[in-house]
């Protein structure tokens, strides 16, 4: 049996949904894409590095990918609206210590084995396009959300791809056709809530909700803490990432319905999970209930973040009953929460969010939760 064979069995074994090679030729489509869409990316240095898998491995031939069906069981409805099935999945950027992590890194010890030089990686991520590598190799093809769909699976799809230095047998990608979703289709356009999805295959990143509840974290995140006002009742419940653009999709219709039995261990940490206790998140909760799920891009010392997603939750939902613990984070001590906290208390209204935007705007101390509480208190008058 061929290394391509074997290779292609081990990525299987390892429970893998498909998989495909490709040759380590630089992506022109997306040297394209950036070039013509610099002013959509500003904010996002160093993608270019990815269009071209020799600057992953200088010696590159080979891409080796894999996609993961990570939706082969259900998700609570408790976390369903709130945290997108991809990060619930917990397959992405895992911790080596667990089975989302341990996964890629067994295939990359399996090329090292064979005596493949594999790009320095963490098993976390490689340093090439995932996505052009997919469609290249035959996995599947770009939906107009900008997502790979897989046959038979559909968008549910988490990638792996390993470059290599060796050369393999190459898989054909299916070149006659643009893209797997229904011809005219327009359904994921209309449904996003943002307009993120600005034309067919085309994303402007800053308006997206996976962008805005995850990557804005300030600081060396290139990306304000502050998330645009216009942009926040978008965002409905979610807290961390987004599914929208892939609940009203056709391809994913079947496994939608199918009502698979929810994973166990979702289900014991949805019955710990409320939006409240997310916005006074303790150390404590953090380990237990949020990292186990969200650990991606946001980790303990950005806490803050999550507490200002449920924040913006909770003024989406409206529940007057979350107003005390909505007054009580005016005393959060960072001021993106105090500044989130007020917005929601303003959408909310009612005479106890007023009195303690009134009380809050005689002690409030940083620049920009003045402005949000002025602003909340002038939208209740109105």
């Amino acid at each position: 049996m061929s290394l391509t064979n074997d290779i292609k069995d081990f990525v299987l074994d390892l429970g893998y949904s498909k998989v495909g090679i490709t040759t380590a030729d630089p992506f022109s489509q997306l040297i394209t894409s950036l070039d013509e869409r610099s002013e959509d990316y500003v904010n996002f240095p160093g993608l270019s590095n990815y269009a071209d898998p020799h600057n992953a491995l200088p010696e590159a031939k080979s891409i080796v990918v894999a996609a993961f069906d990570y939706f082969t069981e259900d998700f609570p409805d408790k976390f369903v609206g709130k945290i997108c099935r991809f990060h619930m999945s917990r397959c992405y950027k895992a911790d080596p210590n667990r089975i989302g992590g341990v996964r890629p890194e067994l295939m990359r010890q399996f090329l090292v084995d064979r005596g493949c030089k594999v790009e320095s990686w963490n098993g976390r991520r490689s340093l090439t396009s995932l996505k052009q590598a997919a469609v290249r190799s035959g996995i599947g093809l770009f939906g107009r959300n900008t997502l790979i769909c897989a046959p038979s699976i559909g968008t549910f799809l988490m990638i792996n791809a390993w470059v290599i230095d060796t050369e393999l047998e190459y898989d054909t990608p299916n070149s006659n056709l643009e893209t797997h979703c229904p011809p005219g289709c327009q359904l994921c356009r209309d449904a996003c809530p943002t307009g993120a999805l600005t034309a067919d295959f085309r994303l402007n990143p800053r308006r997206c909700i996976t962008l805005n509840t995850v990557r804005t974290r300030g600081g060396d995140s290139g990306l304000s803490a502050y998330i645009p006002k216009e942009i926040r009742p978008k965002l409905g419940a979610w807290i961390h990432g987004c599914d929208v653009c892939q609940q009203v999709c056709p391809k994913n219709e079947a496994k939608l319905q199918k009502g698979l039995q929810v994973n166990p261990y979702l289900a014991k940490k949805a019955s710990e999970f409320e939006l409240i206790a997310l916005l006074h998140m303790t150390d404590e909760y953090f380990d237990r209930v949020v990292h186990p799920i969200m650990y991606t891009h946001i980790q303990a010392d950005k806490k803050e973040i999550f507490r200002r997603n449920a924040a913006i939750a909770l003024g989406n939902i409206g529940d007057p009953e979350a107003v005390p613990a909505l007054a009580d984070a005016l005393d959060d001590p960072s001021e993106v929460v105090r500044a989130h906290a007020a917005w929601s208390l303003g959408r909310i209204g009612g005479e106890a969010a007023k009195q303690a935007l009134e009380t809050q705007r005689g002690r409030e101390t940083g620049q920009i939760a003045s402005q949000e509480i002025g602003e909340a208190l002038e939208e209740m008058i109105r």
